[in-house]
């Protein structure tokens, strides 16, 4: 449906039923500047059902600098919508969904999560993962605080993206990203030349009690837990390797609905009377019709299985490559025959039609 069409059902949704939250929303700020959002998101909502959504927009969002509830996210992700603001409205329609209360109901979740899958079809999907998870991302020259999954929109297009962090070597790199696709991009960092492993600073010890990050070392994975002898990451193997697995499970599943439609379609020719077959007056429109529809149905259970196939063996190709291709260990200034690998990062993309994978990085 289109965005004013769902807009009016869905602002009917979330404008009345996150109305109870507001009272009992937790407040980013004093009293005051909690107070004063109350009083933007009541005016904001007047404006949005009179059809002012700028002025809406405006209300919404000087009433979010004060304060950050789901309330307040979700009103201002649907004005945002209404004005064609894509990234922005899935932004905060995700944030809402992320925050909402317990005492939030089913109709509410799901009216926000149908708003949010309506936002994702407009931009892109970036899931971010970062090794260490510590490091700086910054998208198009702005910094980004990654959410808690990791998902950031963008508009499609092409992004830069630079990660940094202290003793390691810079990452950068130009990431595509196509209007209503996701991509998983990892990134891992590697240390500098000649610099040992970064030593454990106090946040990471756990003795830094003004952290907001977890400060419980014992409680938390080691990264070599996800890594292999080599110190490479598995994470994109696994993931390689259930889009293999699935693959395959998926192939065979159109193997035999291809046999069955194809067993139909032999049992029909043989039924079919006269020597005229499905020729211009036959006696047996019927069956002839049923004919072509087997044949069609066989024919696309068999395409899709030669896709099926073809992806699982992409995947399984790729994830082989990953594993065995040579990790350089070339230093900083060192001139040398070989090329290293240390900074290649594997890339998978989906959109509604296809997908791709592929291994980037800088050689």
């Amino acid at each position: 449906m289109g965005s004013r069409v769902f807009g009016r059902g869905l602002a009917s949704a979330c404008l009345l039923a996150v109305l109870s939250a507001t009272g009992s929303a937790r407040a980013d700020g004093n009293a005051a500047d909690s107070e004063r959002a109350n009083v933007l998101f009541k005016k904001g909502k007047v404006a949005f059902n009179e059809g002012k959504y700028s002025d809406a927009l405006r209300i919404y969002d000087e009433a979010w600098h004060l304060k950050q509830s789901p309330d307040i996210a979700a009103n201002l992700a649907q004005t945002e919508a209404e004005l064609g603001k894509h990234r922005d409205a899935a932004e905060h329609f995700a944030f809402a969904l992320a925050h909402l209360l317990p005492s939030s109901t089913d109709e509410q979740k799901t009216a926000l999560a149908a708003g949010l899958e309506i936002e994702k079809k407009e931009v892109g999907t970036l899931h971010v993962t970062l090794e260490p998870a510590d490091a700086a991302l910054n998208v198009d020259d702005a910094l980004v605080s990654l959410p808690t999954n990791g998902d950031l929109y963008v508009e499609p297009g092409d992004h830069r993206a630079s990660v940094t962090r202290e003793g390691y070597q810079v990452n950068q790199q130009t990431v595509h990203v196509s209007k209503g696709s996701a991509r998983v991009l990892w990134i891992r960092l590697e240390p500098t030349a000649g610099a040992a492993a970064a030593p454990a600073s106090p946040t990471d010890s756990g003795t830094n009690p003004s952290s907001n990050l977890p400060t419980d070392s014992a409680n938390r994975p080691s990264l070599a837990d996800s890594r292999g002898s080599g110190g490479r990451s598995l994470v994109p193997a696994f993931v390689g390797g259930g889009i293999a697995v699935a693959g395959v499970a998926v192939g065979i599943g159109f193997l035999l609905a291809g046999n069955s439609h194809g067993n139909k379609a032999d049992d029909l020719s043989n039924k079919i009377l006269g020597q005229n077959g499905c020729s211009a007056g036959t006696v047996s429109a019927a069956d002839c019709s049923s004919l072509h529809s087997e044949n069609q149905s066989a024919a696309s259970a068999r395409r899709l299985e030669t896709v099926s196939f073809a992806v699982a063996g992409a995947a399984a190709v790729a994830t082989v490559l990953y594993l065995l291709w040579p990790r350089g260990e070339g230093t900083s200034g060192q001139v040398s025959g070989a090329t290293s690998f240390s900074a290649l990062t594997p890339t998978f993309e989906v959109a509604r039609r296809f997908g791709t994978a592929g291994i980037s990085g800088r050689f």
